[in-house]
């Protein structure tokens, strides 16, 4: 039996607000981490979905540039405003 991975659907991360909050950075988060996931169990599931797993990456990182828009917007990012990596 083939499992069917189903179509990638829209973040249910809320919108950025004028006052983002923390926990509007954790649901984006948790949505872009839902969506590699998605995308990871797409490609190795007994039916390769490869559009599938593309899609879910495309809604990861769009969460992601959220989520670095609205960190920005509260000053989270430093004192030159780019995002520093964890490596």
């Amino acid at each position: 039996m083939q499992s069917k991975v189903t179509a990638p659907k829209a973040s249910t991360a809320p919108a950025p607000a004028a006052t983002p909050s923390v926990a509007g950075l954790t649901a984006l988060c948790n949505d872009a981490a839902n969506h590699v996931a998605e995308a990871r169990f797409a490609l190795f599931a007994e039916s390769l979905d490869t559009d599938g797993a593309l899609d879910h990456l495309d809604q990861a990182i769009l969460c992601l540039k959220r989520f670095a828009a609205q960190g920005r917007a509260m000053g989270l990012n430093g004192a030159k405003g780019q995002l520093r990596s964890a490596g």
